[in-house]
């Protein structure tokens, strides 16, 4: 038996336009499906003649999304299916009267779905390490877009970081412990960081091409469809964007190094390149790089301790946890 993929669906959201006549611009009321603890299993609303419907998969079988669906979870895929679709078929027939057909509800297709993995940081790792490490990797590579087309396609604060990829993704990374805690959760776990990806048409017309009704996403294949996705996704983001980052911060705190013969060297580097000490094996492997380049043994190693029992204040186990999110993928 393979290991478990830790990865999993969250919300997915459906549209249609109305373009039966007489119906092209109605507006009927929003109606919701609750689990037992009142989170939204689904909900539709018809807004201009344009319905607009909503699952998330987690609150189907869980009181809260802390957890995503998982294919673990998709034994009970074919339950959940059949009583969103009568939901929404319920609602359907009841507002559209005679001028409902089951035809009506396969036109309701899907035009979002999210997918992330939720971890507890490894060691002394927090959940802003974690997010600075993934500003570092995605901000530079998207400043010319953002400067070309003009828009925002990157924004941070201190307890999340979002990017857009415009058409394929977007990307969120943000403290999911401090999420909970804000929503009124205190008894949520500690240090849990959550990578989500919702993936936007482009990369729906490539997973699903013309099977993607309502009837059609909600199944174990058109989830594990997802789940790869996510992993290739995930992936592709690591080896193109965040190794390349810490390469490239290793070389900078290397040439700090080696910028300088004051004998204070390490200090001097470690005030002028703290920004790009993303997480200690970043000095680690500098260290090392210098130590060889001027062919001296090895003292990285005692380096590193010393700084770490005086509190320097180094992230610590970042690369560590984005390994582990790997490995879980």
């Amino acid at each position: 038996m393979g290991k478990k993929k830790l990865q999993g669906a969250d919300g997915i959201n459906f549209q249609m336009q109305l373009t039966i006549k007489g119906l092209e611009t109605v507006t009927f009321p929003k109606e919701t499906l609750t689990n037992e603890s009142g989170k939204d299993i689904a909900w539709i609303e018809c807004l201009g003649g344009k319905v607009s419907a909503y699952v998330n998969l987690p609150h189907a079988v869980r009181p809260n999304n802390i957890q995503p669906f998982q294919l673990s979870d998709c034994i009970q895929i074919d339950l959940i299916s059949d009583k969103v679709i009568e939901y929404m078929k319920a609602y359907l027939k009841k507002h559209m009267k005679g001028n409902y057909s089951n035809e009506i509800l396969k036109q309701l297709n899907v035009s979002s779905m999210e997918c992330n993995i939720t971890i507890k940081c490894v060691g002394k790792c927090k959940p802003k390490d974690i997010i600075n490490l993934f500003e570092k990797s995605v901000d530079k590579t998207f400043i010319a877009q953002e400067a070309r087309d003009k828009k925002k396609t990157f924004r941070k604060d201190q307890d999340s970081i979002i990017y857009r990829k415009d058409h394929y993704y977007r990307l969120k990374v943000y403290n999911k412990s401090k999420e909970q805690n804000d929503k009124g959760n205190p008894l949520v776990e500690s240090n849990l960081i959550r990578v989500e990806f919702v993936f936007l048409e482009r990369m729906l017309d490539s997973m699903y091409a013309d099977r993607m009704s309502l009837e059609d996403i909600l199944t174990r294949k058109s989830l594990r469809k997802l789940i790869d996705q996510y992993q290739e996704t995930f992936t592709d983001i690591c080896e193109k964007n965040i190794k390349p980052m810490l390469n490239g911060c290793v070389q900078e705190v290397f040439e700090c190094l080696t910028a300088s013969n004051s004998g204070k060297e390490i200090s001097e580097a470690l005030y002028k390149c703290k920004e790009c000490i993303v997480d200690v094996e970043v000095l680690r492997k500098a260290l090392k790089k210098w130590y060889a380049f001027k062919k001296q043994a090895d003292r990285s190693k005692q380096v590193i301790a010393y700084y770490r029992d005086n509190n320097f204040g180094m992230p610590e186990d970042v690369i560590r946890t984005i390994k582990q999110m790997h490995n879980s993928l």
